[in-house]
């Protein structure tokens, strides 16, 4: 059986560089989302990018510092997100954050959920 409801997502787009409080700010924004009580978020990690200053992010050898796109989707109804979309603001320098209407489907397939 497939349910599905209209939600909306967050999806945000950071260097994986940039930290938050002495951490990695992509694992700051999952656990205050989770603090929160967002429903659910993903991080992504891209292979390369760039953005509005045209700059090549990819990356780099020997174990050197990385500045790859890290992209962060987080999934709720829109009260919740609004009410968290502050607390993003505050913790994002620099970066992209996109919001859009999305229809979120859960499967459960033989007594499993499946996401």
């Amino acid at each position: 059986m497939k349910e599905c409801t209209n939600v909306e997502r967050i999806t945000c787009i950071i260097d994986e560089d940039r930290t938050h409080n002495g951490e990695p700010l992509y694992r700051a924004i999952v656990e205050q989302a989770k603090k929160s009580g967002i429903a659910g978020a993903t991080v992504h990690k891209g292979i390369m990018g760039y953005g509005a200053a045209k700059t090549i992010h990819r990356e780099r050898p020997l174990g050197r510092s990385s500045d790859v796109p890290v992209i962060i989707h987080m999934v709720d109804d829109k009260e919740k997100l609004d009410a968290f979309s502050n607390t993003l603001c505050e913790m994002v320098p620099q970066g992209i954050v996109l919001r859009e209407p999305v229809s979120m489907c859960l499967v459960r397939c033989g007594g499993k959920t499946l996401e």
